[in-house]
């Protein structure tokens, strides 16, 4: 992950940034990289994205699910997290693509889901064009060009910067809430949408995708996940409003 220095000059321009080291992965320790706070957004640590660019999705995620209490929004849970860590799936092996099963740990068995799976050459092309775009590969593009998904929030999160910029005289990660709701209402809708299903999938999927911290999405919700191999009796089954 880049450290501070390393940030362009329109982040320093645009707001604060500043080391904190409290890191929601692992205990804070001597070996622990530190997380980095741009403006009022954590940037934990190993993120694909660089820190500039990951505090821009995380205010573009705010903006599309912003906290309502009791409802935590994207930025309690992590949302953007998940959707980088999506974008650098194939930086680890096996990629962090489909989790491992048939349980989490949770409620009995092992905790099978943190094991990722590997993928079949078929998959792997699959999710690295998808991810990655076709990179004119002739495997990948028998159909066609593809852009991929990396591509796409890099284009969109610069022009909602440019947009910004232009209109504000700064940064999108450093406007308030109803000038960056306004921004996004204004851009793309084809990727608003995009954006704001992936912003939902880290809000309220599986943690093990790096999403949901805490489990906050779920508790927001009351809803205690996965219950595998601990399951329901009859009686829940039957009147699942009696919990």
């Amino acid at each position: 992950m880049q450290d501070a220095q390393n940030l362009s000059r329109r982040t320093f321009l645009g707001g604060a940034v500043v080391l904190v080291c409290s890191s929601p992965l692992a205990g804070c320790g001597p070996q622990d990289p530190q997380e980095l706070k741009i403006g009022p957004w954590v940037i934990p640590p190993k993120t694909t994205f660089a820190p500039e660019r990951f505090a821009q999705l995380a205010a573009l995620f705010d903006a599309l699910i912003p906290a309502d209490k009791p409802l935590p929004g994207a930025t309690a849970t992590r949302a953007a997290f998940y959707l980088d860590q999506l974008l650098g799936a194939f930086r680890v092996n096996p990629p962090r693509i489909f989790a491992g099963g048939p349980y989490s740990g949770r409620h009995g068995g092992a905790d099978n889901f943190s094991s990722f799976q590997r993928l079949t050459r078929v998959e792997e092309i699959r999710w690295r064009t998808y991810l990655e775009g076709s990179l004119g590969i002739p495997e990948r593009e028998f159909n066609g060009p593809v852009k991929g998904l990396t591509e796409i929030y890099e284009e969109n999160l610069e022009a909602l910067e440019a947009a910004a910029q232009a209109k504000r005289q700064r940064g999108f990660a450093f406007l308030p809430f109803d000038e960056r709701h306004a921004l996004v209402g204004a851009h793309d809708p084809e990727f608003v949408n995009l954006a704001y299903q992936h912003a939902v999938e880290g809000t309220y999927g599986d943690p093990v995708y790096g999403g949901n911290k805490d489990y906050l999405g779920w508790k927001g919700i009351s809803y205690e996940g996965d219950r595998q191999p601990l399951g329901y009796s009859a009686q829940q089954m039957a009147n699942p409003e009696e919990g």
